[in-house]
């Protein structure tokens, strides 16, 4: 595990996306290419047109320094050697799941996506009868993702909810805008409990890692899963484990779907570390996780903040190289070392008993612990 003062240079390296805190690259790994029929050119065109998907696999560059990339201390900054998903030592299914967090695949319902037309031609975009991808259907991936933007100022974007105040969303939307932003490390609402916030993350990852541990099966419905979080958000879907992961893709996905609800725990802790997202003190000196081996223990939660709420250009400042940098050689665990004991864990097959207390320490509340709000990046 590198040194803290010198694991903390690989911050430069972060940047923000929408509601998620760090770049993920739109186009993904080989392995991603040969599971769709679009072509790079068309993928690119429509991620420069969204203008937040600015092609910086930085989610993917740190998960492989976690799984071992080798980079020189000093060149932690600048070394970019291990970007990307094609680096070779996360598996590509690890990857698949650390980018599944802002692209999982879903299906519409009736009506979704009627008003979305392509860019050149003005047809429709969206093709009800097939999974929606951003590979495989980026514009109306697109018009999705704006429109929910839109709809998200005016009502909640939700999966299982009723009423007037609620819309419902898609996977994708949800996970952005709506009642499913613990997969990113946010609160749903402004003025939410950090509690709140503290239980959702920490359910769903008990809940990713057991399906890591194949505990919970790729056929489980997720209306029978015993945990709270996953009965409140999903329980009126009918999915499948296996839908939430690899809809439309299980007969190349399924058989690693164990890595691929790793590298979604993956993500939502990398997450908690942007400070767009979540605000945490300074890690105390020589302050360890109740891990056996002790772990280090990074600061303590402060706020988990709201997207909602907040001014999308100060959100992308918050979680730029220029702020990130300034914090640059600090002292405290920082992603890239979090990244590197979930590797160990992953390595060992661990129980979720075994990484509970873990995850716990890492998502710990400060006794100064407050409501969400936009912090400092409000409109």
């Amino acid at each position: 595990m590198i040194k803290g003062r010198i694991a903390t240079a690989i911050a430069s390296l972060l940047c923000s996306f929408a509601a998620s805190a760090f770049q993920i690259a739109p186009l993904g790994s080989a392995f991603e290419a040969r599971l769709t029929n679009e072509t790079e050119s068309s993928l690119a065109r429509v991620a420069g047109r969204l203008g937040i998907l600015l092609k910086k696999p930085v989610h993917e560059e740190i998960t492989q320094l976690g799984f071992g990339c080798p980079v020189a201390d000093a060149d932690l900054g600048t070394n970019s050697d291990c970007k990307g998903g094609d680096a070779g030592f996360a598996s590509h299914f690890v990857i698949y799941g650390v980018r599944w967090n802002d692209l999982p695949p879903f299906r519409l319902n009736e009506g979704q996506g009627a008003r979305c037309k392509k860019f050149a031609t003005g047809v429709p975009a969206c093709n009800a009868t097939q999974t929606v991808r951003f590979s495989t259907q980026p514009e109306c991936w697109y018009c999705l993702f704006k429109e929910a933007a839109e709809v998200a100022k005016t009502k909640k974007i939700t999966g299982c909810e009723k009423g007037v105040e609620f819309a419902q969303g898609t996977l994708m939307t949800r996970s952005h805008f709506g009642d499913l932003q613990f997969l990113h490390s946010m609160a749903r609402d402004e003025g939410t409990p950090p509690e709140v916030t503290r239980r959702k993350i920490l359910q769903w990852i008990e809940f990713a890692w057991r399906v890591f541990t194949k505990e919970i099966g790729s056929d489980t419905r997720l209306e029978a899963v015993d945990i709270p979080t996953i009965k409140e958000h999903f329980s009126c879907s009918q999915w499948t484990v296996a839908d939430i992961y690899v809809l439309g893709r299980g007969q190349w996905l399924l058989p690693k779907l164990s890595d691929i609800a790793f590298g979604s725990v993956v993500h939502t802790v990398q997450d908690s570390f942007a400070a767009a997202h979540t605000t945490r003190e300074p890690a105390e000196l020589n302050s360890t996780c109740l891990t056996n081996p002790p772990t280090r223990r990074p600061g303590r939660v402060v706020e988990f903040h709201n997207y909602g709420s907040q001014d999308s250009n100060k959100h992308d400042h918050g979680d730029s190289r220029e702020a990130m940098s300034e914090s640059a050689f600090g002292s405290d665990p920082d992603v890239v070392e979090v990244a590197r004991q979930l590797y160990e864990y992953w390595d060992s097959n661990a129980s979720w008993d075994q990484v509970k207390p873990y995850f716990e320490c890492v998502f710990d509340l400060s006794p100064q612990s407050r409501n969400s709000s936009a912090g400092v990046f409000r409109e």
